[in-house]
């Protein structure tokens, strides 16, 4: 890729649904984006600094794809070339000249990625039982089927262990998934799937809660979730954090809590 010519493609692309009254403005247009831009899940944010053109353009919901799109793509070759930046502004100057600013911007991103740790990983086990009762598998009825889901979630040796049981009426406990009745290949490859999407998500919040998380997140490697059958969790009563099968503190499992007004963390006393 030709960076020059994809920016001025850009800036092209910018400048042509504007208005004829914002022609003659400076405009400048910010966009910021995750850690690794590479990753399908990192976002790209895109702000217009004028809030006219954010409404124009903003709104013009075929521009802002396209215009997502090569932003994303030239980020994606800096990338590969090794220029990382999480930031971008975009100047358009009324003589048809233009200017782009890129940049890294550790302290925005490290604080965006501790407040998505901190709010995801207190939600953790409630978001594990709503995915499991979303799931549509004809074979398992939920609803008719138990007195509660018992989802042991387990990091063995560095690698995730998921176990799926259910406690009936008569307080048996029996696997979710039954291979003996059924049998298709289509079901075996939706049981996988559960499978495997759950364990990727109990090995992120297992790195997260060690890593950027660790000042506030007590150890552990095994989380027992009991589900009910209306999917609402008891924080005390149906979540169980536990380190090598020793039950943790059932406040929270941290040593702090985030405080949703002041908008951080906050270590317990």
């Amino acid at each position: 890729m030709d960076t020059s010519i994809k920016e001025r493609q850009i800036a092209e692309f910018c400048r042509k649904d504007l208005l004829e009254e914002n022609q003659s403005q400076v405009i400048k247009v910010s966009c910021q984006t995750g850690r690794d831009v590479k990753n399908v899940r990192t976002s790209i944010g895109i702000y217009f600094y004028d809030e006219s053109l954010s409404n124009i353009l903003g709104q013009n919901f075929e521009f802002f794809q396209k215009y997502y799109e090569q932003i994303r793509e030239i980020l994606i070759y800096k990338a590969n070339q090794g220029e990382i930046y999480s930031n971008l502004v975009i100047t358009l100057y009324p003589d048809g000249d233009y200017q782009f600013e890129y940049w890294f911007d550790e302290e925005r991103v490290y604080k965006e990625e501790f407040i998505t740790a901190a709010i995801g990983s207190e939600s953790f086990p409630s978001t594990m039982a709503d995915c499991l009762l979303s799931y549509d598998l004809p074979a398992i009825n939920f609803k008719k089927k138990y007195a509660k889901i018992i989802m042991t979630l387990e990091i063995k040796v560095g690698e995730p262990v998921v176990d799926l049981r259910y406690r009936n009426g008569r307080n048996q406990i029996k696997p979710v998934f039954n291979f003996t009745d059924n049998t298709s290949q289509s079901y075996k490859e939706s049981v996988d799937k559960i499978l495997r999407l759950t364990g990727d998500s109990l090995l992120h919040q297992y790195n997260i809660t060690h890593g950027i998380l660790k000042e506030f997140w007590e150890p552990w490697n095994k989380i027992v979730i009991e589900v009910p059958p209306s999917g609402i969790l008891n924080e005390l009563e149906d979540i169980h954090y536990y380190l090598d099968d020793k039950p943790l503190d059932k406040k929270y499992f941290t040593r702090g809590y985030f405080d949703t007004e002041k908008w951080e963390y906050v270590k317990y006393k």
